[in-house]
């Protein structure tokens, strides 16, 4: 085993349900249609911005920076557990009374597992293929029938691949498998598949400052609970294409590291009950980490997410805080 590291954290949890024209529409979560981070580039960003974190990049012949936390030939593994708490303060994602009488805290257990696959100089670039896969538990902790007759479990797995450059510039490429079960029957309640891609460009302005600007286009091919069904078995209203923007910035003070975050997204959506529905989604979020080993971290953080759409009773503001047990280890 290379490392063993274990990472307390809270952050923007946005897992919010859809609320439509009955309480059943609840099984179509906001967080289904989200584009969810691979644990591999969490992993590899959390030893980045690690103190001392420049030690796990080294350069290519040609200047490129790969990670060096990769074996250079065969496979690179980690695996890890993560358990999350956090306040909900709009699980139904609606502006009806719903919003304010079922607030919620909401508890998340996840086992993850992935794999680079070497990491190969290109010239001008560093190319890294990654794999991946994870199994979450996901509770609603206030006594409500309706939000315990939500509780699900969701699966995912991601193919994905990363170029890294010399200046700073990254490209990546990928695909993620999704499915939710509920707890209570094990009822498949939503399935997707997520091809996208995306550029990610870092500014380092000093030792204790840098920034990072992401842009992403991608594709939610997905499919919902079968009560919404159309006369073919299946409710494609959900599928929609999403190209976002994201630019944060990321300040050490003394032993914190502060980062917040700005992203904007928009969705187009073009089948069943929502053609030509578009939604413009706001996200602003804030984290405060604490290293307090070169394994242990504690961090705070605070999320704010306002939906407009173009049909008014998709719009929603929400409010998350939280935080989280992490157990990673790679070999």
């Amino acid at each position: 085993m290379k490392s063993l590291s274990i990472v307390i954290s809270g952050g923007l949890f946005l897992t919010s349900l859809v609320f439509g024209q009955n309480a059943a529409n609840t099984s179509r979560r906001i967080d289904s249609s989200k584009a969810v981070e691979p644990q591999a580039l969490q992993v590899a960003k959390q030893n980045k911005s690690k103190k001392g974190g420049s030690k796990d990049l080294s350069e290519s012949d040609t200047g490129a920076q790969r990670p060096i936390l990769l074996k250079t030939k065969g496979i690179s593994a980690f695996f890890g557990y993560d358990s999350k708490y956090y306040y909900q303060s709009n699980p139904f994602a609606t502006t009806g009374v719903l919003k304010s009488e079922i607030a919620t805290g909401v508890w998340r257990n996840t086992f993850y597992g992935g794999a680079g696959l070497g990491v190969y100089d290109m010239d001008s670039y560093v190319l890294t293929p990654y794999i991946g896969g994870s199994w979450s538990v996901v509770d609603y902790l206030k006594s409500d029938t309706l939000l315990e007759a939500q509780n699900y479990n969701s699966t995912s797995a991601y193919a994905l691949l990363l170029a890294q450059f010399g200046n700073g510039w990254s490209a990546k490429a990928g695909v993620r498998y999704g499915n939710d079960r509920t707890s209570e029957n094990d009822q498949e309640v939503f399935k997707e598949f997520y091809p996208s891609i995306g550029i990610m460009k870092t500014d380092s302005f000093s030792d204790s400052l840098r920034s990072s600007l992401e842009v992403g286009l991608g594709y939610h091919n997905n499919s919902v609970d079968p009560l919404f069904a159309d006369d073919n078995g299946k409710d494609d209203s959900k599928r929609n294409w999403d190209i976002s923007a994201s630019y944060s910035l990321e300040k050490t003070i003394s032993v914190f590291t502060i980062t917040p975050k700005y992203k904007l997204t928009y969705r187009d959506y073009k089948n069943g009950s929502n053609k030509d529905r578009d939604d413009l989604v706001h996200e602003l979020s804030a984290t405060a980490n604490y290293s307090v080993t070169e394994s242990l971290m504690l961090k705070l953080s605070y999320g704010y997410t306002n939906q407009d759409a173009s049909i008014d009773t998709f719009d929603y503001e929400n409010y998350d805080a939280g935080g989280s047990l992490t157990l990673n280890a790679r070999f």
